[in-house]
């Protein structure tokens, strides 16, 4: 069963967003968890009055309000020691209602009902069951009924001031694919490669040295003459490539060791290297096979892009509006 927040949040994604697809929901999502947070609590309708902690205009916001906002997290603790930053958040959710009021803005009785209809069909309640529900949230349905109410009421000021003033183009849709192509990488280039493999001894002399140079101009020589790789990795190579017919593996970008990834992934299908030095030898590369990397298409991505800079710019928008009504209204925070 949803909680009345989650429900809350399911209504406010509905009205701002598409959410068929979820891959860029990151940041969206926890903008919402966190708005859903702020709007979770009604001021204190009935309540024993009570420490108060801060003052929105000419409305007090108590420590029973603070105890239900966080209670509704469902993480905190100690619900008696006020968090400085919960407590914003709290004050930011009674200015909005409080602007919103202000503005006149009205939910009526049917846009309550149908809530609460869809609450109840979402969880497959009665009107029984859902009374015992508000029971225990604390509630009777005169103040779960406010508390609807007041949401819609945010939400609409809240829709005409910041989610009908977001505009996604598809230049930024295609802008941002472009910029950021790699997010969308199904499978990355890959080389499969051969090799010969000439070990040379922690404590090599120079003589040791010498001859292993030598031994790769040969090898070369032989390749220029038209003597098959595979030949050569049978008469020549060290072990473990002998044992394994000079198979050295597949590999994405990144996975060699840097000398060898370098090389092979600049040379073309069938190519062969020049001699590579690293500490345990020498290399001589055969590159096998290549494949590109493979992206997913934009038309495949458009509608998560979308949702993903809808979010960037609602977030935007809507703490630049908060700022607005934050400068404009009494405040007055309690020690």
């Amino acid at each position: 069963m949803i909680s009345f927040s989650r429900f809350l949040i399911h209504e406010l994604r509905a009205q701002t967003i598409d959410h068929r697809a979820q891959r860029f929901l990151n940041l969206f999502s926890v903008f919402l968890l966190l708005y859903s947070e702020i709007m979770a609590i009604n001021p204190s309708y009935g309540l024993t009055v009570n420490r108060v902690l801060a003052t929105v205009n000419n409305e007090v916001i108590t420590l029973s309000d603070y105890q239900r906002f966080v209670t509704g997290m469902g993480n905190i603790e100690n619900k008696d020691v006020v968090d400085e930053v919960l407590l914003k958040r709290l004050v930011e959710e009674r200015v909005i209602l409080i602007e919103a009021r202000k503005r006149g803005v009205k939910a009526g009785d049917e846009e309550v009902n149908n809530m609460i209809a869809e609450f109840q069909r979402q969880n497959n309640l009665s009107q029984e069951e859902f009374g015992k529900v508000l029971s225990g949230e604390g509630m009777n349905m005169q103040d779960y009924r406010r508390l609807i109410k007041d949401k819609i009421i945010t939400m609409k000021l809240i829709d005409s001031n910041v989610d009908s003033k977001v505009v996604v183009t598809n230049q930024d849709i295609e802008d941002f694919y472009n910029v950021n192509k790699y997010n969308f990488l199904i499978s990355p280039e890959k080389v499969k490669v051969k090799a010969i493999f000439l070990k040379l001894s922690e404590d090599a002399s120079v003589t040791e040295i010498t001859d292993l140079k030598r031994k790769t101009l040969k090898i070369k020589a032989l390749l220029k003459d038209g003597n098959s790789f595979d030949s050569l990795v049978a008469r020549y190579s060290d072990e473990p490539l002998k044992g394994q017919d000079g198979m050295l593996g597949e590999f994405a970008r990144g996975e060699m060791v840097l000398p060898l990834g370098n090389n092979a992934f600049s040379m073309k299908k069938g190519e062969i290297s020049e001699p590579i030095w690293v500490r345990e030898g020498v290399y001589i590369l055969n590159l096998i096979n290549k494949t590109e990397e493979v992206f997913d298409l934009l038309d495949n991505v458009r509608e998560e892009i979308r949702m993903y800079l809808y979010a960037q710019k609602r977030e935007k928008l809507f703490n630049e509006w908060m700022k607005t009504l934050w400068e404009k209204t009494s405040i007055k925070i309690i020690n």
